[in-house]
């Protein structure tokens, strides 16, 4: 998957998964990529679809909204220095430890599918993943998501 240009938040502070959804979706729109409501269509879509994602050992939440609310399509990886709890999409009553999260803005819908299933692939594996956890600079993350293509 190609996307035009990159971008990564690595260590990025936050205190809850609206303050994280806040960061990615500001930086998404300074950027052009996504239109100005995307922020708040994403928070009530998380609401009625929770996005976050407990793996074997690392909690990640991949938050997104119907493709209307994009201009072009990019993935906005974003890499916490503490977890914040993100509501799990398979139990709603259950919180995630979320250190990674992947914001997902597609402008067409079918791209949303080919995505998730490109990052589910990735979620699980695990060695990628402790890297991934393990990095220290932006740019070894940076290197780790092109390896899977997905900058």
């Amino acid at each position: 998957m190609f996307f035009d240009e990159r971008v990564a938040l690595f260590n990025v502070e936050a205190s809850s998964s609206k303050e994280v959804i806040k960061i990615a979706a500001d930086e998404l729109y300074r950027r052009g990529i996504v239109k100005e409501d995307f922020f708040e269509h994403v928070l009530l879509r998380e609401k009625e679809f929770p996005t976050g994602l407990a793996t074997d050992k690392y909690g990640i939440a991949i938050p997104h909204t119907d493709s209307k609310y994009v201009n072009r399509s990019q993935i906005e990886f974003v890499s916490l220095k503490s977890p914040v709890k993100f509501k799990n999409m398979g139990n709603m009553s259950e919180d995630v430890e979320v250190t990674h999260v992947f914001m997902i803005a597609m402008s067409q819908p079918h791209e949303q599918a080919e995505t998730l299933a490109k990052l589910m692939g990735m979620f699980s594996d695990e060695e990628l993943m402790q890297r991934m956890y393990e990095c220290s600079s932006k740019e070894e993350y940076e290197s780790i998501l092109k390896e899977k293509g997905l900058i």
